[in-house]
This record gives structure tokens, C-alpha cells and sequence, in this order.
């Protein structure tokens, strides 16, 4: 994706200042935690809860057969030796273990100064990962480019949270390009049932069969962070780009209604392949607008897959 020069010389200098200045990352974190409203933090928290999986059944009690109990559950030794049918109730485990994926690579920097792609996936990972550990889960955190940037293993807890949040506001990434399966190289396995969600523009190589495993590990959900202006070329005359990955530049006549649809037909293309790929990939895949804040997304995703699981 090609955008103008400048917004890339702006993020770099941008995110050097940030790894110096303390106090500014201090203040980063707190707002990437505060500025949700007490009452959509909680309907997030509310619609997490419903929506995250089990992660299997812990026997509760032995107890006589009722009307209604599962036959499953029997215990055939006691029943045989009490004369009377006995079962096993279980109840369901809900602790999770979280991962957040977010890529920092260049070309989530497109956008204005606090909503470019980087700002709204950064504050969607921590709304997320509040959202986790109010309701008990272990978060981890991994920031990729095409390598990783860096990782916090799970953990939960206030501590935690706040670590998370650092990492959000002052991680700078070393390297431009983007390549998010470096992340599943450092995905151990786990008993404990997991949901990994990544966060990105998903722009580049996508191997559906590396990501198709994966999903079949873990569930996945992938957040894929969109800025207006990649979707409609404005027509201002003629504009120099840079693709922020490659340097590659070019000059575009943006007065040409030609040049102007070809740039819409892509952008729809786009977001085609990102549906195929999510189908091919079994995936669950949704799209953010970066312009928006993510908060009401979040909860009207989360509210669907909690409504879909009570369905079932």
C-alpha cells in the first residue's frame, strides 16, 4: 500500500521520541487504559466473558442420579456398589490464556497522530487485554514487524496489565517489513485452552496453509485495522507516495478518474482476498475502521460470538 512520504518520516521521528521520553510513554500508557468509559469497558468485559471458550471440566461433586442429569456422567463403580445410579458433576473451567499479536511494522503507522492503524490496534490490544484480566485470564503480548519486536509471556494481574501497557506505548520496531508468523515460532503449547488474536492491516504474504495450521491449534481471531484514505484516493492533484516497507516512491496523477477508480477496485480487492483468505484459513476475521474509536467494534464483536455460543 502507497501513501505520502512524509507520514513515514513523521511516525519514525515520532517513535524516537517516545523511546526516550519516560513521562510521555507513563502518560501513553494511561490513556491507552483510560480512555474508555467505565461503562463500555464493562459491557467489553461482559461481552469477553460470554464469548471466550471453556477450557474443559473440573469434577465438583459425586451426588445421586436426578431426573435430567447427564447419563454420561455416571459413575458405574458407585452405582454398582450403592445399588442406586450415582454421577460425577462437573463444572466448566473459564480461566484463558490470551495472546495478543499486534503488528508495528511501517505500514501500521499510515494515519493521523493517535488514529493511524499502530494507534487504534495498540488501544484495541489493551482494551482487549483489560478486558481479559478483569475477568480472571492470562495475557500475552507479542509486537511483530517481521521479527519480534518484542514479548511478554502470560500472566495476569494488575502488574501485568501495566506492563502490557508500556509495551504498547513505547515499543518501536526495528525493522520496517512485515511478516506476522515470526510470532507462532514462540507460541508454546499449552493445556490451557487459548484464543490468539492479531491485530493488523494484514497487507503482504499471508501463506494460507502456515495460518490454517495455526488456527487448528488455537482459536484465532483476526483484527484487521483499515484508514479511510487507503480505500478512496482523494483527488489532490498530483501526489508523491512512498510504499513505508520498500521506499519505493512514485508520482501519481490523481486528477485521473481512471487512476482514482483503479485505487477504489483494489481497495475492494483487498478486502475480497482478506474474506477468501480468512474462509480458506478458517480464521475468524473482522475489519476496524482506524477512524473510529475500537471500543464499540470490540463489543459488537465480542457480543456476536457470545451470542452465537449461548445459541448453540
Amino acid at each position: 500500500m502507497l501513501w505520502p512520504f512524509w507520514t513515514q518520516k513523521a511516525s519514525d521521528e515520532e517513535s524516537a521520541v517516545r523511546s526516550v521520553d519516560a513521562a510521555a510513554i507513563i502518560r501513553r500508557a494511561r490513556r491507552l487504559r483510560f480512555s474508555a468509559r467505565p461503562s463500555a469497558l464493562s459491557m467489553l468485559s461482559g461481552a469477553y466473558h460470554g464469548a471466550r471458550p471453556g477450557s474443559g471440566l473440573t469434577f465438583a461433586e459425586l451426588r445421586a442420579y436426578e431426573p435430567g442429569d447427564d447419563v454420561r456422567h455416571l459413575d458405574w463403580n458407585v452405582t454398582a456398589r450403592q445399588g442406586r445410579p450415582y454421577v460425577r458433576r462437573y463444572i466448566e473451567e473459564r480461566s484463558l490464556l490470551l495472546w495478543l499479536v499486534a503488528d508495528i511494522s511501517a505500514s501500521m503507522r499510515f494515519g493521523p497522530d493517535g488514529r493511524s492503524k499502530a494507534d487504534r490496534a495498540a488501544q484495541a490490544a489493551a482494551l482487549l487485554a483489560t478486558a481479559a484480566i478483569r475477568n480472571g485470564d492470562r495475557v500475552g503480548l507479542m509486537l511483530v514487524s517481521d521479527r519480534v519486536e518484542a514479548e511478554l509471556v502470560p500472566g495476569g494481574g494488575t502488574r501485568r496489565l501495566a506492563r502490557i501497557l508500556r509495551a504498547l506505548a513505547a515499543t518501536p520496531a526495528v525493522s520496517k517489513r512485515t511478516d506476522l508468523t515470526v510470532a507462532f515460532g514462540r507460541l508454546k503449547p499449552t493445556a490451557q485452552r487459548g484464543l490468539l488474536v492479531v491485530l493488523s492491516d494484514f497487507l503482504g504474504d499471508l501463506p494460507v496453509g502456515v495460518w490454517r495450521r495455526e488456527a487448528s491449534r488455537r482459536q484465532m481471531l483476526a483484527l484487521r485495522f483499515l484508514e479511510p484514505r487507503e480505500q478512496k484516493l482523494p483527488n489532490v492533484g498530483l501526489l508523491g507516495v512512498e510504499d513505508a516497507e520498500t521506499g519505493v516512491r512514485r508520482l501519481i496523477d490523481t486528477d485521473s478518474k481512471r487512476v482514482r477508480d483503479g485505487f477504489s477496485t483494489a481497495a475492494a480487492q483487498s478486502c475480497d482476498d482478506f474474506r477468501s483468505w480468512c474462509a480458506a484459513t478458517r480464521i475468524a476475521g473482522y475489519d476496524i475502521d482506524a477512524s473510529v474509536d475500537p471500543i464499540i467494534p470490540l463489543i459488537r464483536i465480542f457480543s456476536g460470538r457470545a451470542a452465537r455460543r449461548t445459541s448453540r
